[in-house]
């Protein structure tokens, strides 16, 4: 009788979990629609940069080809702690350049804070928040500036990963992000606030005058957006605006940038989710409770078979999907080991360009 009514709570909390993604993915079917109008809003792009002098070529590249009125958009780099020519590479490009050194206090967070302090006595609208090595498409900016049209306060942009081939780990996130996109976007639509991802945020002026930036840890993102929710400020999404970025070359590198994620919680740990319903799949197969289950399984497999048409499928990804459970399995433990030790450090993740120049 215990075993059963155990069997039964792991079964509600896995029904939980499957509807916490269903739920959201099909209300963000429905998309809002959004009404481009003559732009208003000005721009601060804000990129923090650590030793990217090879990356952030391309992201300035991207940023200069945007459609938006340029005399509404500025960019701002900040070289945090290079030892490489980062600030020279944004100084050729003609944009303003912030230079940070501290030894001690290190990672992206205090680089925001740094640049945030300067760059809004300029007063822009909005900050928009741009890692390094990623790019935005053309009509990012229309886009953020329909959605802070509507009085949007904050404001996530959809996150896309252009390395779906370059090995399981690449496929694993491309998907990943996929299915967080299509989550993201039915919160937005149910009218909840939806996760910052560390990239591609974009926040009005006066957010940071009611909420100052002070999210110096390993999970900046998710402590800035806890702060957020605690001052009742929505953080919408939006789907117009993507940024594109390139996931960790290897599985290891891979683990070490979730093993910093995971701080923001367990719930956000898809792999966690999936490690979970396996287990309680087969433990529900062996006490002979089979319906339950393989709906849950069944359901679970229809949202990441979406996700993996929207990354789009090919021979060589399908032979990638079958080493992805491995990859899966590994991340769930980065996320159960983080419950013994967080890290409180920052460490750079591994850009494939550096993977494939080691390797060669």
């Amino acid at each position: 009788m215990v075993a059963t009514t155990g069997l039964l709570a792991c079964l509600v909390l896995a029904t939980v979990a499957c509807l916490g993604y269903l739920v959201p993915t099909l209300a963000g079917l429905r998309r809002r629609r959004t009404y481009l109008r003559a732009p208003t809003c000005t721009f601060t792009v804000l990129v923090p940069a650590h030793n990217e002098e090879d990356a952030l070529p391309r992201t300035l590249r991207s940023l200069a080809a945007l459609d938006y009125p340029r005399e509404l958009v500025r960019v701002c780099v900040v070289a945090d702690n290079c030892t490489d020519d980062t600030a020279r590479v944004a100084r050729e490009a003609a944009v303003t350049c912030l230079v940070r050194y501290d030894p001690v206090k290190r990672g992206k967070g205090y680089a925001l804070a740094f640049g945030l302090e300067r760059v809004l006595k300029g007063a822009p609208d909005v900050v928009f928040v741009l890692d390094a090595d990623c790019s935005l498409n053309r009509d990012a900016l229309q886009a953020l500036d329909a959605t802070f049209a509507t009085s949007a306060d904050a404001a996530q942009v959809a996150v896309r990963s252009r390395n779906a081939d370059d090995g399981p780990a690449g496929f694993v996130a491309a998907v990943g992000a996929a299915f967080d996109d299509s989550t993201a976007a039915g919160w937005d639509r149910l009218g909840f606030s939806v996760p910052l991802r560390g990239t591609g945020m974009a926040f009005r002026r006066s957010v940071f005058a009611r909420v100052p930036w002070e999210a110096f840890g390993a999970t900046e993102d998710a402590e800035y957006a806890q702060r957020l929710r605690a001052a009742r400020i929505r953080v919408r999404y939006c789907g117009g605006a993507e940024v594109s970025c390139e996931a960790p070359p290897s599985v290891a590198d891979l683990c070490q940038q979730r093993r910093r994620w995971r701080g923001a919680g367990l719930l956000a740990s898809k792999p966690l989710v999936l490690a979970y319903l396996a287990f309680t799949t087969l433990v529900s197969i062996a006490s002979s409770f089979v319906v339950w289950p393989a709906a849950i399984v069944s359901v679970i497999a229809i949202l990441y078979l979406r996700a993996m048409w929207i990354v789009g499928l090919s021979p060589k990804r399908l032979g990638l999907l079958l080493k992805s459970p491995v990859v899966v399995a590994r991340l769930s433990w980065v996320t159960l080991a983080g419950l013994v030790r967080r890290s409180s450090s920052w460490q750079r993740t591994t850009r494939p360009l550096e993977s494939t120049r080691r390797a060669a």
